[in-house]
């Protein structure tokens, strides 16, 4: 359960939500271009387009969750249970495994229409990472400054769909949140006229009214709707920092307290994470579900030529600052 959001106002900002029962010890990672990634079946490149992100680093490896790479090119792989299809190596046809994706995309690829083009030759197949860690079903929103597309693994193999929203969350498939956004047009943070009864003076009782209908609950159909309504109705900041914090408002509208979902073990679900990306620098804020300041990485100042991964371990205990304590 996570939702993905690609917003372009001052600056373009993706982020997203890690919506688990548990965290993976995901950190903050930057893949410099030497960085050796070993494809199951692609030759390997020496170099590589850098990339910043978040990650669980597992024998070396970074398993980006999401990340952006040097040219301002933003992925995230967001849960798609009982709907993802990975197939069988298929000749004449790059075979990349779902934990593979992003550093292949990203690696390669400066902006969303080259994406696309490497994607309609390439085979998401079902190889596991390791025995214990068996593939999880995943689609995929990429994004630059001018537009955003969902990449969803289907029968037919990988289905690319323009996405004008700039907002994913998780199954069902990108189609059916399309046509349930319909069913929200009224939706308006302007108080609602009275088209039910004209002729009986009817009148508001509450700001947010214009609201009435959109769904509070943590489903994906739900969250969607309401990324869409936040992310296009929030005002806009006329400065950087004031658009990073517009953008973790927004996505605060669909995080998850937990225990208000649960799996269907009963385990009690969170928002692990919250990441705004700035794509124009490769700039990597976040908060965890243990802290909430906003805490960042700024590719800029690494060495982003080398061969070794830069990780940051997270902070995930409440930082309380006392504004009344005597010096």
């Amino acid at each position: 359960m996570c939702t993905a959001i690609s917003d372009t106002g001052v600056c373009h900002l993706f982020g997203r939500t890690l919506d688990l029962e548990c965290s993976y010890g995901e950190m903050t990672v930057i893949t410099p271009r030497a960085f050796p990634f070993d494809f199951l079946y692609e030759w390997n490149s020496v170099y590589h387009l850098a990339m910043i992100g978040t990650a669980h680093v597992r024998d070396g490896v970074p398993l980006y969750y999401d990340a952006v790479n040097e040219r301002g090119l933003a992925m995230a792989a967001l849960n798609f249970p009982d709907t993802a299809v990975y197939g069988h190596t298929r000749s004449g046809m790059h075979n990349v495994a779902s934990f593979e994706l992003i550093p292949w995309i990203l690696g390669r690829c400066d902006s969303v229409k080259a994406a696309a083009e490497l994607l309609r030759s390439t085979n998401v197949v079902s190889d596991a990472f390791r025995p214990d860690l068996p593939p999880t079903p995943l689609h995929w929103i990429i994004s630059d400054r001018r537009e955003s597309i969902t990449v969803e693994p289907v029968c037919d193999g990988l289905e690319i769909i323009e996405n004008p929203f700039g907002v994913l969350t998780n199954a069902p498939r990108f189609s059916y949140h399309v046509t349930n956004v319909s069913n929200y047009m009224h939706a308006s943070p302007a108080p609602p006229e009275n088209k039910l009864c004209p002729s009986v003076e009817l009148k508001t009782y509450s700001r947010g009214m214009g609201g009435i209908g959109l769904s509070g609950d943590f489903s994906s159909a739900s969250r969607f709707v309401r990324a869409v309504f936040a992310k296009t109705h929030t005002v806009f900041g006329s400065t950087q920092q004031e658009e990073i914090s517009r953008f973790f408002h927004v996505m605060d509208t669909v995080k998850q307290p937990l225990g208000l979902a649960v799996t269907d073990e009963g385990k009690p679900v969170c928002t692990v994470y919250t990441s705004c990306i700035d794509t124009s620098a490769g700039t990597y804020y976040y908060t965890t579900y243990g802290c909430r300041r906003i805490q960042y990485v700024d590719m800029r100042d690494y060495n982003t030529s080398g061969s070794e991964l830069i990780t940051f371990p997270r902070e995930n205990e409440e930082d309380f600052r006392a504004v009344n304590k005597k010096a």
